[in-house]
């Protein structure tokens, strides 16, 4: 009996965190027109003589401060370690292999392993919880083009995104309250990464009015934001948070494009100007701890709200390698066509 295929995709990491590998991989990276959607011939200067030398050598101090030592970035490290589980928990019947984006292990070379093993079908898992285009689309489409490039015929399906899936919430409210368990904190912050404005109004009806993300159809319409506010807003009733104690903000601004708001940054500081002492940060765009949640979060966050009067902070963890998460998730898989 032939096996189906589960291709996990994520964004992927710098090889070491010295600087030549960072700066391989930003290359590859913000070459993407899904990342900096400008012309080739405006980008390719703009990404090789004036971004990467000039954000590679931060980027890999960065990546030093958070690295596992012997094993790597965290955020391949944690996604090995979820396929090794998800394929133990799904069983003989499948096989579960990582594609990163923008580094290895590669797409193709997945692709190549299934196409090796003849298997039946593949379903197509992209591990962001929300859609964009930049995330979810770019990575879709580059395994239609691998899958093209090597002339391969597998029957494939791809994952809808899962941000109100109990699958994905319930993990996720659990490590909140561990994490938070014996604590009084002030506020609770729903902190997502942002995408420029102009990408989200490519959606027809979005981003037009303060509460259209909250609109029935707004998520279906596969609207970034509007399915972050539903990702916090089942977290937030999970937890029985009063309105007035949690918000939601968007993380890692990239070059001078307005994107969309609030900001995390800015939203920490007005949170400690006004008296609030004690914050717990959430992170529900990721589902495995990276230098977005461990360094810009963990680290700066905690900076920027105490050199603002804040006392107690806390990161909650992603869901990683959580049992929870992947005994949920192997029932998701198993539901699908």
């Amino acid at each position: 009996m032939s096996k189906k295929g589960v291709l996990l995709l994520n964004i992927g990491s710098p090889r070491t965190y010295q600087v030549e590998d960072v700066k391989a991989y930003l290359k590859t990276f913000l070459m993407d027109e899904d990342i900096i959607n400008i012309p080739f011939f405006v980008r390719w200067p703009l990404v090789h003589g004036i971004i990467v030398p000039r954000r590679a050598p931060f980027s890999a101090e960065n990546y030093k401060k958070i690295w596992m030592e012997n094993e790597g970035s965290p955020l391949t490290v944690y996604t090995n370690r979820f396929a090794k589980a998800l394929q133990e928990s799904l069983g003989s019947s499948y096989s579960v292999k990582v594609g990163m984006r923008y580094s290895d292990p590669l797409i193709g070379k997945a692709l190549e392993e299934f196409a090796n093993e003849g298997v039946s079908s593949l379903l197509i898992v992209p591990l962001y919880p929300q859609y964009a285009e930049a995330t979810t689309g770019s990575s879709v489409k580059e395994v239609n083009r691998w899958l093209k490039k090597l002339g391969l015929d597998i029957p494939t399906n791809v994952l809808p995104p899962f941000y109100a899936d109990d699958s994905f919430i319930k993990p996720s409210v659990r490590l909140v309250k561990e994490s938070t368990a014996g604590k009084n904190f002030d506020h609770y912050l729903f902190s997502f990464h942002g995408l420029p404005e102009s990408q989200v109004r490519k959606v027809h009806g979005c981003l037009r009015t303060e509460d259209c993300c909250f609109d029935q159809e707004a998520c279906a319409k596969n609207c970034y934001r509007a399915q972050c506010y539903a990702t916090a807003t089942k977290m937030a009733e999970s937890l029985n948070l009063p309105d007035s104690h949690w918000s939601v903000s968007f993380q890692s601004r990239l070059g001078r494009a307005e994107w969309i708001k609030p900001a995390t940054d800015h939203t920490l500081e007005v949170l400690a100007q006004k008296g609030k002492k004690s914050v717990a940060v959430v992170c529900p765009s990721f589902v495995a701890d990276c230098i977005e949640t461990l360094e810009e979060i963990g680290i700066g966050g905690q900076e920027i709200f105490e050199h603002n009067g804040g006392t107690d902070y806390q990161l909650v963890p992603c869901v990683n390698d959580d049992r929870e998460w992947i005994e949920g998730f192997a029932s998701l898989l198993r539901n699908q066509k």
